[in-house]
This record gives structure tokens, C-alpha cells and sequence, in this order.
């Protein structure tokens, strides 16, 4: 399981860094902003709202946030399959 959810975890970080680079290359975060701390803010559903996108990229925030909603949601249905798995092979070893 800490594999697992280690491994999960990699990809999120992946995930929000790969959300920062498109943020930096579209120039959507406001001039001196830490593009990854507002990729994760978004990704993670956070909102504190104290970084704002510039007013022409203001929908990539709410894409970010949906986008980690729906890969949070499929982290924890392969975490609850690899536990699943486990507890099968453990009961499979216990009947042998």
C-alpha cells in the first residue's frame, strides 16, 4: 500500500508540475508569481485566492481543479484495488 500510494503521489507531483510549465509558458499567473504553488492551489482545490490567473487564462484554474478532482477520485479507486487484491491474495494464502 505505501507503494502504492507513493507511486500516486509521484504522479500527482507530476501532474501539478506539468499544470505549472503550461501556466509559465502561457504567462497565466501574474508577473512574480510561484507557478507551481498556484498549479497546486488549483489542482488540489485549495483556492485561497490570494493568486489570481490574468483575466485571459482565468479558466485554466477551475480545468486544473476539475482535472485533480477527477484524478484524486481515480487514485482512491486503484488504492481501494490494490487493498482489494491484497486482502484476496492474503485470504488465498490463508486457506492453503
Amino acid at each position: 500500500m505505501v507503494a502504492t500510494v507513493g507511486v500516486l503521489m509521484m504522479a500527482h507531483v507530476a501532474e501539478v508540475l506539468v499544470w505549472s510549465l503550461a501556466y509559465a509558458l502561457l504567462d497565466a499567473a501574474p508577473v512574480g508569481t510561484d507557478v507551481v504553488y498556484f498549479a497546486f492551489v488549483n489542482y488540489t482545490t485549495l483556492g485561497y485566492g490570494d493568486v489570481l490567473p490574468v483575466e485571459r487564462w482565468r479558466l485554466l484554474g477551475p480545468l486544473a481543479a476539475m482535472n485533480g478532482v477527477l484524478l484524486f477520485g481515480w487514485s482512491t479507486a486503484v488504492i481501494f484495488e490494490v487493498l482489494r487484491q491484497a486482502m484476496r491474495l492474503r485470504d488465498h494464502k490463508g486457506k492453503a
